[in-house]
């Protein structure tokens, strides 16, 4: 899921969702349909020259009275339900919307080009970690491993030793394959056959970096190539110590608030 992580009180807001929609907790949305937000789903072009869909925000909370838990998102999720004669217990919307109407709403945090965002990564499903390699063969400077999830973008993936005498080393890597590894700074100890690692495509340890999310925009998929189709961020934190709790800080580039660009 994503939260915010700068500012410490970001600007709420109430909104409707869009029509037969499903919105959840943790969820990157945008605001340009016509009847209210829906997620900005997976980036079409580079830096999403194609969507040209603006971040509006992230969903802190949802007007069911009743809450609903999403065993495949492992969050909580309200469903449109079209006000039409509804049963539905949508009462808990607060600033001007009215309470009556039975329409659904998702409280939202708003984000900007400043806003730093907590996204977790993902092998292409909520929960399951990215890919372990375990290393066949090694030196300072490059490694041959277990096929990882993905072939690198070159100088826009991180490597980083789980095991292992390099064991916490970060490197950013220059090939565009998924076993044959390359990186310019020497490691301090040879890497060695059993080494494990694991790699976050696009994303370098700081700056400018691409990412994908998936159709719902509640993770980072690791499992994209980012070759095509992506979002420009920009990365001030990525830790990838812990198997399943992998995660990175970053705030959208600046050219993702323009409704109009190249």
């Amino acid at each position: 899921m994503f939260s915010i992580v700068y500012p410490e009180s970001p600007i709420l807001v109430w909104a409707p969702i869009v029509d037969s929609d499903t919105i959840y907790v943790g969820q990157i949305v945008e605001c340009q349909g016509n009847e209210g937000i829906a997620p900005i789903a997976a980036a079409a072009g580079a830096n999403d020259t194609t969507g040209k869909i603006v971040p509006f925000g992230v969903v802190v909370g949802l007007s069911n009275y009743v809450p609903s838990f999403d065993a495949t998102y492992k969050t909580e999720k309200i469903v449109d339900a079209t006000p039409l004669a509804s049963t539905a217990d949508f009462r808990l919307v607060g600033g001007l919307w009215p309470k009556n109407d039975h329409v659904a709403y998702a409280h939202i945090a708003l984000i900007d080009a400043t806003t730093i965002l907590k996204g977790d990564i993902f092998n292409a499903a909520v929960g399951t970690a990215i890919t372990v390699g375990t290393l066949t063969a090694g030196d300072s400077v490059s490694a041959t491993s277990s096929a990882l999830e993905v072939a690198g973008v070159a100088t826009l993936a991180t490597l980083y030793f789980r095991t292992g005498s390099n064991a916490g080393s970060y490197r950013i890597t220059d090939d565009a394959s998924t076993t044959a590894l390359t990186w310019d700074k020497p490691l301090y100890v040879v890497a060695a056959v059993g080494d494990t690692v694991v790699r976050a495509n696009g994303l370098r340890l700081l700056g400018p970096s691409r990412v994908q999310f998936d159709s719902e925009s509640i993770y980072i998929n690791n499992a994209a190539a980012l070759t095509v189709d992506y979002y420009g961020v920009d990365v001030v934190k990525l830790d990838l110590r812990e198997a399943g709790k992998e995660h990175v800080y970053f705030r959208f580039n600046a050219d993702h608030f323009c409704l109009t660009r190249a």
